[in-house]
């Protein structure tokens, strides 16, 4: 598996994924993302702006947004981040329904470290749901330590953070 920059052509079936994680979430219990975002408009500005990425193998499995720098949302926080080291910020990482139980969120995390990492970036900060605990096991496993809770996007989320 690949990570790679997402193409215009691809901002649908990048979508797929949000919607995919979406049904996913939703049978587990809980809404990972509020009704209306994000949308394919969102997606597609993810592209334009050059931040959004997708994880390919023979086709796309997964996307996420990722940005190098500042995250507004980030600044106040309940608790304490890890490292005050420059830092990327992982949005929006969904994968498709055909992918789930393959073991690639360990693969994808692995690529979004070393894409940090190659970019002069030592730090990585996340945030999810309180109810995701999927996504706040895979976090744990991948390193990331719980920090604290931040407010993004009309609501409170666990803020995670990575350092290398």
């Amino acid at each position: 598996m690949i990570l790679r920059n997402a193409r215009a052509d691809e901002a649908h079936k990048a979508y797929q994924c949000i919607e995919d994680a979406r049904s996913y979430h939703k049978s587990l219990g809980f809404v990972q993302w509020y009704p209306g975002y994000p949308t394919v408009q969102t997606i597609q500005e993810d592209i334009e702006a050059g931040i959004g990425y997708v994880f390919e193998a023979d086709d796309v499995y997964g996307y996420c947004c990722i940005v190098i720098g500042d995250e507004p949302a980030y600044h106040v926080i309940e608790g304490a981040w890890k490292t005050d080291k420059p830092y990327a910020v992982v949005h929006r990482m969904a994968f498709s329904q055909k992918s789930r139980g393959k073991g690639l969120s360990r693969q994808a995390f692995a690529l979004i470290k070393n894409f940090c990492t190659e970019h002069g970036v030592e730090a990585i900060r996340i945030d999810t749901q309180e109810e995701n605990k999927v996504m706040q096991h895979v976090l744990e496993r991948e390193g990331f330590a719980y920090c604290g809770l931040i407010t993004f996007n009309g609501g409170p989320k666990l803020a995670y953070e990575w350092d290398s």
